[in-house]
């Protein structure tokens, strides 16, 4: 598999058998893939869009403008260019924020936590927390509409020292603390990850059997869904 192949939409779903990201050990099985809710997504683009209308309405009061003063062929030259301008934005801005909203990654798996963050569409970091240098975790969200489509954050705070390490809001850099960002079902997410790090603590080779986090099944129809679809973790899986 090509080391961009894993950063695409259809690739990042259960199960994870099949899927390599660059720099994963021989032994590293991914347990979770998940980035950023659509939702900050269609913000974005939203956000392109305003600006881009802003564009075209700036041409047009310029048109009205100077309606006197210019030649009309000068104006239908400056509103030409304001369409173009417009439709160039919109493409070259919502290609832009999607594919960084589609590459930026976090990854959990049966040793570290990872991200890949995408600054522009070929340009990336990346972070990673391994599970023994967890100490706890914690979670939260913001807002109703947070509440409601089950999003919130995420924050593993690392044994490592944190002393003169500066935390930036952009980057999000800090030796002490490792953070999942807006992402859907983080709350079920950090329970598993406790679940990780208690397996660690008693067993270390528990977490080879450790199966996948499904976060959109629980219970009696995760049972049923993983009998029907992938035996081979519902089988003597841990849970």
């Amino acid at each position: 598999m090509s080391k961009n192949s894993f950063f695409t939409l259809q690739n990042n779903q259960f199960p994870y058998n099949k899927l390599r990201f660059p720099g994963q050990g021989s032994d590293e099985k991914i347990l979770y893939v998940t980035r950023e809710h659509v939702i900050f997504l269609v913000y974005k683009i939203l956000f392109i869009l305003l600006i881009a209308v802003t564009i075209i309405v700036a041409s047009v009061m310029l048109n009205r403008s100077f309606g006197q003063v210019f030649h009309n062929q000068l104006l239908s030259s400056i509103l030409a260019i304001g369409l173009l301008v417009f439709f160039v934005f919109i493409l070259l801005g919502v290609w832009w924020v999607f594919t960084l909203w589609k590459k930026s990654v976090a990854i959990v798996t049966n040793k570290r936590l990872i991200k890949f963050i995408y600054t522009t569409p070929v340009n990336r970091y990346n972070m990673s927390l391994p599970l023994e240098m967890i100490v706890d975790t914690s979670y939260h969200n913001k807002g109703f509409l947070s509440s409601y489509l089950n999003i919130g954050s995420i924050t593993a705070r690392s044994s490592a020292s944190s002393s003169g390490v500066a935390t930036d809001d952009v980057t999000r850099v800090n030796k002490k603390y490792f953070y999942l960002e807006n992402i859907q079902y983080a709350e079920d997410l950090q329970q598993y990850l406790n679940k990780l790090i208690n397996a660690l603590h008693k067993d270390s080779s528990a977490l080879n059997d450790l199966r996948p986090f499904l976060p959109n099944l629980k219970g009696e129809e995760r049972e049923e869904f993983l009998r029907e679809n992938y035996p081979q973790y519902a089988k003597n899986a841990k849970k």
